[in-house]
């Protein structure tokens, strides 16, 4: 197989990519990080800056309130980190066929695949992760400056991506210890690449020491903050990294002498969040950048009858997700996974009264940042109905008005701090469980 039908491959899943981005709807988080590229900082309470710079560039090239110039740098990314993974994989001795088997494998994971497409922190996270470990791979082989100086950048713009990058680290330098390899490095080149990383993170860093480092809290107590355990949490993660990863690909992380640098980067990260699991619930995607070795390894181990079982499985995983979805048993709980799936489809009802009910404030980051895409009106979270975000730290999310409209869940309850307030629910939304209340306020009179 020629190199050229690789990248034919990948323009045809560009094209396919993009033409899902048009028919997907916007989900709530996607636009929340819009609003976060309209309002921009060096960095951000939920996350880093990264996301917002990529939704900056897709609306400079096309149309605002548009899902394809919402996603297009994205999907652009996406691209980019499969070009970096054929070079990758050519670094270790991959023939195309199981180049092309392997971009399958990628783009069959939920996380890697159909996940590539949506506007969220994971693409960047992706890209500079790849870039970091082809940067990695060159300095086992080179050992030159040059690779030091890139892998620092790449991982300061990780840095900027998702905080995650810094299992990067720590993997590998477990393997740098694990082979020995460690004594291999030269202290000079090490040192450029913490300056460098230094240096690239500077955004995120600055930011925090501006804001009581409240980012970084913020993600400790999300992924360590519960003080009880559930037994639920660790269980579940499991089965979900089982069934995401693929069991095929699970199983044969465990193969003895097989490829130590891929085992390595894999089992370190979700031994880690496995580890966390026993503290908080942690979410399907957070070990994402260990399928890209387990799908690896996989490839550089198995033989042709277990490529052919890991397709079939796949392809049971996603009939039998379109049956969860469809059959009446189960649909009492996919239409509750609806729901918590915010998307602008779901909104369009509410639409109509935003040019009607002014000042309008949301009741969630999602809904909030939903109708002002499509709208192209901010439209806030009113502050402190919900847990603590970016709207909180905008002054327009605080009512000034003497008479204002809320829309609010109704399995929600009021904060004390709108005691004060004198409240009349004028419309029900059943299908999305909100209401329409006009507030006002009692101080006035």
């Amino acid at each position: 197989m020629k190199t050229s039908t690789l990248y034919f491959f990948l323009f045809v899943l560009t094209l396919g990519k993009l033409l899902l981005a048009w028919f997907i709807p916007a989900f709530g988080d996607e636009t929340y990080y819009y609003i976060w590229s309209q309002h921009p900082q060096l960095s951000y309470f939920d996350h880093p800056p990264m996301v917002s710079w990529f939704i900056y560039l897709g609306q400079l090239m096309g149309p605002a309130g548009n899902s394809v110039s919402l996603r297009i740098v994205f999907i652009f990314a996406s691209f980019v980190t499969a070009l970096i993974w054929i070079q990758i994989l050519h670094l270790k001795n991959f023939d195309n066929s199981k180049i092309l088997i392997c971009l399958v494998l990628l783009l069959l994971n939920p996380l890697l695949g159909v996940g590539s497409i949506l506007a969220t922190p994971d693409v960047p996270l992706v890209l500079f992760w790849s870039l970091s470990y082809y940067c990695y791979l060159k300095i086992m082989e080179l050992n030159t400056r040059r690779w030091y100086i890139l892998l620092g950048l790449f991982l300061g713009l990780g840095f900027c991506s998702k905080y995650h990058i810094v299992l990067f680290v720590i993997s590998g330098l477990i393997y740098l210890f694990w082979t020995k390899n460690i004594f291999r490095l030269h202290l000079q080149g090490v040192l450029l690449t913490i300056f460098f990383g230094a240096v690239f993170s500077l955004p995120v860093i600055i930011w925090n020491a501006q804001n009581n480092w409240a980012s970084f809290l913020f993600q400790i107590q999300h992924g360590f903050g519960e003080t009880s355990f559930d037994w639920k949490w660790p269980v579940g993660y499991l089965l979900a990294q089982l069934l995401i990863t693929n069991p095929l690909i699970f199983i044969l992380l465990f193969k003895k002498n097989s490829d130590s640098m891929e085992k390595i980067f894999s089992l370190s990260q979700l031994a880690f969040f496995f580890t966390s699991s026993f503290k908080s619930v942690v979410e399907g995607n957070w070990p994402l950048t260990s399928h890209l070795h387990s799908v690896t390894h996989f490839c550089s181990v198995a033989n042709r009858r277990l490529f052919r079982y890991s397709i079939l499985y796949w392809l049971a995983f996603y009939v039998t997700i379109g049956l969860f979805f469809i059959l009446p048993v189960t649909r009492q709980i996919s239409e509750a996974v609806k729901k918590n799936l915010v998307n602008i489809s779901q909104l369009t009802e509410l639409l109509a009264i935003t040019e009607k009910f002014q000042p309008l404030y949301g009741p969630s980051y999602q809904v909030s940042s939903l109708l002002s895409w499509k709208t192209q009106k901010l439209i806030p979270k009113l502050h402190g109905l919900s847990r603590h975000d970016f709207y909180d730290t905008l002054p327009e999310a605080t009512p000034i008005a003497k008479i204002f409209y809320v829309l609010k869940y109704d399995n929600s309850d009021w904060p004390l701090k709108y005691a004060r307030y004198k409240k009349i629910k004028l419309q029900g939304f059943d299908n999305v469980g909100l209401s329409l209340y006009q507030f006002n306020d009692e101080s006035y009179k």
